[in-house]
């Protein structure tokens, strides 16, 4: 019995290793001058129509076996945005691998931009409600002030910024929410302190900062720290004078006995959310303004034309995969010869006739002779 177990198994590992070694055989005869192109426009077809394993396979056809195509940096892009169009967590994070492996290899690439925000993108789709985990959210600040920074030159710079103070709202009413109830249910006035000072320092268009602001005086009061407190009450004063919180902010600055600051503007009062707004954020609705695009192909499916064109310019890449080029094959397969190789070639045939002309007229002269030594000498004397 314990024979016959064995050989089943071998049996089926050799039947395995076989069928892998057909698979790999296909693909190395399949291998020829012009393939990568076919390969790389079929694959787009299928991802248009939402076929993304079969879209995949094909792209990594190309990346594996043309290391020197001009198609390798758009199938490494291609394959990233299709799990970006798939979405869903483990997709969208399989796509965040696939552009930081593409912006690390081609890091001078024209795309390389729309590829580092479309990173944060991906973090984005993934953001939680304010009262929930705020990972997400952290990543995507940090990779969209790391974009703002080798950015800054681009068209899309005012995307980013928006992007940015949309991630920074959420964060802001996370670490709002936490104070709040270190505050109000803790009575952890030096907890909260830390939270309310990292949101008025990191986050300047966070909607809720005269509350901010707000509580963090009152934090400071709490323990017994009247010259931070005043600090914080005037700045609300100053900087928001139409807040709903300026009021009581005054009465603190009076009873500390500091001057009351003079409004530096004349801005309307922070917007609130309603009763529905409220009910919103506490679902996840968090008002992101987030592209469902890839970088090379739309949500719809439509294939973008400034992708294409990128195919003419030069990139430079990094690692052992060296640079890519476009080999230049003439639809034959045969290596192409140019001018200055064409016309020492010409001359050299030329020369040849001129010589072959030589020889055929000296042995035309050697069968005159040897006619002549064959006819009979004439009879002397006659």
């Amino acid at each position: 019995m314990h024979r016959l177990l064995v050989g089943i198994c071998c049996v089926v590992m050799l039947a395995m290793l076989a069928g892998c070694g057909g698979k790999n055989k296909v693909a190395s005869d399949d291998v020829r001058p012009g393939r990568d192109k076919e390969l790389y426009e079929e694959a787009m077809t299928k991802l248009r129509k939402g076929r993304y394993d079969e879209s995949r396979l094909m792209l990594n056809v190309v990346i594996t076996s043309y290391p020197d195509s001009e198609y390798l940096p758009l199938a490494k892009l291609a394959i990233a945005d299709s799990f970006y169009k798939e979405g869903g967590s483990s997709a969208l994070e399989q796509a965040i691998g696939g552009y930081k492996d593409f912006a690390q290899y081609f890091p001078t690439h024209p795309m390389n931009c729309q590829v580092k925000l479309k990173i944060a993108h991906a973090y984005m789709r993934q953001m939680n409600a304010f009262n929930r985990d705020a990972s997400k959210a952290r990543q995507a600040e940090f990779q969209l002030q790391a974009t703002l920074q080798t950015c800054q030159t681009t068209e899309l710079k005012p995307e980013i910024e928006q992007n940015l103070a949309q991630v920074q709202q959420v964060l802001g009413l996370h670490e709002l929410d936490i104070a709040r109830f270190y505050i109000s249910n803790r009575q952890a006035y030096k907890a909260a302190e830390g939270r309310l000072t990292d949101i008025v320092k990191n986050y300047p268009f966070f909607t809720y900062r005269d509350e901010a602001l707000y509580l963090l005086g009152v934090s400071r009061i709490e323990q017994e720290q009247p010259e931070e407190a005043a600090v914080a009450f005037a700045e609300l004063v100053r900087d928001i004078p139409n807040s709903e919180y300026v009021a009581r902010a005054k009465e603190y600055l009076e009873k500390l006995g500091k001057p009351i600051p003079e409004p530096s503007n004349n801005n309307p009062a922070p917007e609130r959310p309603g009763m529905t707004g409220r009910i919103g954020l506490i679902l996840g609705k968090n008002d992101l303004t987030i592209s469902k695009d890839g970088v090379l192909i739309t949500e719809k499916g439509d294939s973008k034309d400034p992708a294409e064109e990128s195919l003419q310019k030069p990139v430079e890449s990094v690692g052992t995969t060296g640079s890519v080029r476009a080999r230049v094959v003439n639809p034959t397969g045969t290596p192409q010869v140019t001018p200055a190789e064409a016309e020492p070639a010409a001359d050299k045939n030329n020369s040849q006739k001129k010589n072959g002309k030589k020889d055929e007229k000296k042995d035309d002269k050697k069968k005159e002779e040897k006619k002549d030594e064959k006819k009979p000498d004439s009879p002397s004397g006659s």
